[in-house]
């Protein structure tokens, strides 16, 4: 189950730039050990990018992965992803097929996009910090 957030909290942290929604993401996700990623029944989001390079979008609350997806990509679902789950299966694939990540979206679907071994050495940092 996420973390209770209101809606002033749910506009106050999506008016932050992308960097700062990045950190944000990373402290939630190192403290409550869960994320999200969308899918629909053809299988997960993963789009390519102007630059032509695919990325995995990546939330740290369903609230804002099922809204600013619904507004970007209909017919798509939060679905939970634990940390465990991200480190040691996900990010392993995304960087053999060369998937970069994309940290937080928000509605005009603009994010901070890192390499997946780079989103795991933060992860990992953070975590050091809980410990």
């Amino acid at each position: 189950m996420p973390y209770k957030m209101n809606e002033k909290q749910y506009e106050a942290v999506l008016a932050l730039d992308s960097f700062d929604r990045y950190d944000h993401f990373i402290s939630k996700v190192a403290d409550w050990q869960q994320l999200w990623g969308v899918k629909s029944e053809k299988g997960w989001l993963v789009p390519v990018a102007p630059e032509d390079f695919e990325y995995f979008p990546l939330w740290p609350h369903s609230e804002y992965a099922q809204k600013i997806t619904d507004e970007n990509f209909p017919g798509h679902t939060a679905t939970e992803i634990s940390l465990e789950e991200l480190l040691d299966h996900w990010l392993p694939l995304f960087e053999q097929d060369n998937v970069k990540v994309a940290v937080f979206p928000n509605k005009e679907w603009t994010f901070w996009c890192i390499e997946p071994q780079d989103l795991k050495g933060e992860l990992l940092n953070e975590m050091a910090k809980y410990e």
